[in-house]
């Protein structure tokens, strides 16, 4: 096999040369998607430079996005469609399938929620023109004392001064890396990380540096290792029901982690979209650390994805950069969303939509229970997914295809690998996706099939 010999222009460091070589072979259909590229020791032999500078290289050329490199298989040239970034989406409703695919809330008739919180803005003279108007970028200090009034219910201290909206949780993840100034630079996390943050990235060139785990989530070691080999400003964890491996991290590690986040001067980003869903879970890193930690939330998961409403808990420090990054994106969030919301709050709509969401999620834990019991399926409770490792016969992506095959779409771990982290042979099964608990009692009775039988031989001629 001829081994592929770039074309340098002969200006510039040979690293970037190589780099746009790269870069030129890839546009021009000289590499093809999923290729693999020679080695670094083979490709600098044939060079005669070093292979540090090959290294180089191909670092350059995958923080362009030309390259990706897998764990103990080498560097290939990236394929699109296999990139969490393009791969992570909501897929549409189709009766001829049941999705375990993504954790969307439990199906819920809001209608007359909606009605009656419409009714009562209507009823209060000019409200609705004040709400149709420009309003501050954090929006109304009364909106934030009932949005803060409600999270202190539910074992939160938060205070209307800390208190910015989002589109969601996933927009307020964006802001937040803009307030932490991470654009382009490297942002450590767990080593299976929520895809959301990798779709993020994608644009703003920010790269992932994954750090073992393990029941808990990442290791206080790691993260040391970590910052004292790099310079580092941020940290992004979930360490409430992890996305993807359902851990909570208990009080002593969040202690041991915020220790280490204090010695390094890093700011951590704390995902707690399913904060509100476990009836007991230790305090969130915010409470712990006020100065440390943005703290991210939102109504999505337990009232409505549809509000787009989510909410960032943020460092007196950071509450400029914070109004600048809201400004440059959307200058403000619609205040109208923010009262319908705030109504839904204050009438006691929101707590009976998240008792409700914890009953049917209760019963389906159950579920998953009665038939994934004895394949070490993991889940904590009010969780709105299952991480399924695979028995050792099953390969994930093999598992995920005959999975698709049968009619049920799972999430592999492919999915949640963050930069160069080894992917395990597991699954995540969304278990709030399917409509209702009949369509997953027959989804999780055909993976317990699956599960137990062989996966289909692929003879190579």
């Amino acid at each position: 096999m001829t081994i592929w010999m770039p074309q340098l222009s002969g200006q510039g460091p040979v690293y970037r040369q190589l780099a746009q070589a790269i870069a030129q072979a890839v546009e021009q259909g000289e590499l093809q998607a999923g290729q693999r590229l020679p080695t670094h020791r083979a490709l600098a032999d044939k060079l005669g430079v070093t292979v540090g500078t090959i290294t180089r290289a191909y670092a350059e050329a995958e923080h362009q996005g030309w390259l990706t490199a897998r764990v103990g298989a080498g560097t290939y040239v990236r394929e699109e469609a296999l990139e969490p970034a393009v791969s992570w989406h909501i897929r549409q409703p189709d009766p001829s399938r049941i999705e375990l695919w993504q954790n969307l809330p439990i199906l819920q008739d809001r209608e007359p929620a909606f009605r009656n919180a419409m009714e009562q803005l209507l009823a209060t003279p000019g409200r609705i023109n004040a709400l149709m108007e420009y309003s501050s970028v954090n929006g109304e200090l009364s909106q934030r004392e009932i949005v803060c009034a409600w999270l202190n219910k539910y074992g939160f201290t938060a205070t209307p001064e800390r208190l910015f909206f989002s589109f969601g949780s996933q927009n307020g993840l964006l802001l937040s890396l803009m307030a932490c100034g991470a654009v382009g630079e490297t942002v450590l996390c767990e080593g299976l990380t929520y895809p959301g943050l990798s779709t993020l990235c994608h644009p703003l060139r920010i790269q992932l540096k994954g750090l073992a785990m393990d029941d808990e989530g990442i290791l206080p070691q790691a993260l040391e290792k970590a910052c004292q080999s790099g310079g580092y400003r941020t940290l992004y964890l979930n360490p409430t029901i992890h996305n993807p491996t359902t851990s909570i991290m208990s009080l002593a590690r969040r202690q041991e982690i915020l220790v280490l986040c204090e010695r390094y001067q890093l700011i951590i980003i704390e995902d707690d979209v399913h904060g509100t869903l476990p009836e007991v879970r230790p305090p969130a890193l915010v409470e712990l650390s006020p100065e440390r930690v943005i703290h991210l939330g939102s109504f999505a998961k337990n009232t409505s994805a549809g509000l787009r409403i989510g909410y960032m808990i943020v460092p007196s420090h950071l509450h400029s950069a914070m109004s600048i990054a809201v400004r440059g994106c959307c200058w403000m969030i619609t205040p109208l969303m923010i009262e319908l919301t705030c109504q839904w709050l204050q009438s006691g709509q929101a707590d009976q939509m998240l008792l409700n969401q914890r009953k049917v999620l209760r019963q389906r834990g159950e579920l998953l229970r009665h038939h994934l019991g004895a394949h070490q399926v993991q889940y904590q409770e009010g969780g709105m997914h299952a991480w399924l490792p695979l028995p050792a016969h099953w390969r994930s992506p093999a598992f995920v295809q005959s999975a698709d095959n049968l009619g049920i779409g799972v999430a592999g771990a492919e999915l949640f690998t963050a930069g160069h982290f080894p992917s395990p042979q597991a699954v995540r099964l969304s278990i709030s996706h399917p409509g209702d608990n009949i369509s997953l009692d027959k989804a999780l009775g055909i993976l317990r099939q699956l599960l137990d039988s062989e996966p289909t031989p692929q003879w190579v001629i």
